[in-house]
């Protein structure tokens, strides 16, 4: 399942925010949501997306990156999992992979707002959505791989996610043809060299990110397109 290049600027609005996940955990951190603002184009999306399956995943994503933008992950979640009950019956193994993998986003992102009682649970829980996403698209769906990779590689190493985050991440560099454009790899490289350097592999770090085109794992929040330098 192939999409536009430019779907990627979308995503990575949404990815970006995952820059941090491994803080989480920190006490007293939380997220202010932002409801009040008119966002017509959020709410033209939902309408789209609400109607039925889109046929064209972009439009699905485009309203995960909208609810990511407006602090709205929480409720994009609940949108998503609500649209995939009502739609289940119409939709194949791939379509639901998507859904799973965007609610699995949302949710990731969503997590520091959730008490801390409750966040640990919470995680493992987006980790099975991730999973689940996983087996429905056969492993073969590269965004629904790029998505697990990167929420991986960003959470704490309590969830043992590392083992994952690196097959999916690899399987991307392996299967590049796959994805819709080349500068999706960017992310998948950066992601690997964060890995690595988690290992203490620096030289092997240090390819990964010659590779992204980035100069170090701090970098700023980047957009990757087609045009990028």
């Amino acid at each position: 399942m192939r999409m536009p290049a430019y779907l990627l600027a979308a995503l990575l609005l949404g990815t970006a925010a995952l820059v941090s996940l491994h803080s989480v955990f920190a006490a007293g951190e939380s997220r202010t949501s932002s409801s009040a603002s008119p966002r017509p184009e959020l709410e033209y999306l939902k309408a789209v997306n609400s109607v039925a399956p889109p046929q064209d995943p972009q439009l699905l994503f485009l309203l995960m990156a909208q609810y990511s933008n407006a602090n709205l992950q929480g409720e994009g979640a609940e949108f998503f999992s609500a649209r995939l009950k009502e739609f289940s019956p119409r939709l194949t193994g791939a379509q639901k992979a998507l859904y799973l993998s965007a609610i699995g986003l949302l949710r990731a992102q969503h997590a520091s707002s959730v008490s801390l009682l409750h966040r640990i649970g919470y995680v493992r829980d987006t980790i099975a959505i991730l999973d689940q996403a996983k087996q429905l698209s056969g492993g073969q769906v590269f965004v629904v791989n790029w998505i697990a990779g990167i929420v991986r590689t960003e959470l704490p190493s309590l969830f043992r996610q590392r083992k994952a985050a690196q097959d999916e991440l690899a399987w991307c560099v392996e299967n590049a043809d796959k994805a819709p454009h080349a500068g999706w790899l960017r992310e998948v490289y950066y992601h690997l060299g964060k890995l690595a350097l988690a290992d203490g592999q620096e030289a092997k770090a240090q390819d990964y990110l010659r590779r992204s085109g980035y100069k170090g794992c701090d970098r700023p929040i980047t957009l990757i397109t087609p045009f990028s330098e």
